[in-house]
């Protein structure tokens, strides 16, 4: 008789997925993006697992995952970029998206040896892509109160923050759409 609604986690992921796929559309970029809605990540990544074991196009094709999991609070405008650790030829572009967010984009979480910090790295629907050695990224917030509680609802949302999230992720997108083919 309770109801999840997920705004954060990750109904806000699954939002700027449609907005970016809309601003994409009219906007063009050089390259082929496609836009993809992941399910069953609590249960173990599976839409990720069948998204790479049956891609649209051959793997060869991706150049690089970008994945978006609660992006939509935080009180202090931070937002965390977790793969450079791993990818170190995608922090030069990172550091060029941060330099124009009107968020603060900092890279981590994807260090094992950091202590005291959660290692992302597994965590979320870029996983599958990084163990088949496509370049991935995974966009998203620390844990809050409201974290897998029925309070994860749209009035809990930092809504400014998030609408800022998606700006910058579409000058995420842009900068590596631009950049490619980027060296490894």
């Amino acid at each position: 008789g309770v109801v999840f609604n997920g705004a954060d986690d990750n109904a806000s992921g699954t939002a700027a997925l449609f907005a970016l796929a809309r601003y994409f559309s009219a906007n063009r970029p050089a390259n082929t993006i496609i836009f993809a809605a992941l399910d069953a990540e609590e249960s173990g990544l599976q839409g990720a697992r069948r998204f790479v074991a049956e891609p649209p196009v051959p793997l060869a094709q991706l150049a690089l995952n970008i994945n978006m999991d609660m992006i939509g609070r935080d009180a202090k405008d931070l937002l965390y970029v977790v793969g450079t650790h791993q990818q170190p030829f995608l922090k030069p572009y990172i550091e060029r998206i941060a330099a124009a967010a009107n968020i603060t984009l900092r890279m981590g979480h994807d260090n094992p040896d950091e202590k005291g910090v959660e290692d992302w790295t597994r965590a979320s629907d870029h996983f599958p892509f990084c163990e088949a050695k496509i370049p991935c990224l995974y966009f998203g917030v620390e844990d809050f109160e409201n974290h897998h509680k029925a309070s994860d609802d749209y009035e809990t949302m930092t809504h400014d923050f998030f609408y800022r999230v998606v700006q910058t992720m579409a000058v995420a997108i842009r900068t590596f759409d631009e950049g490619l083919p980027f060296g490894k």
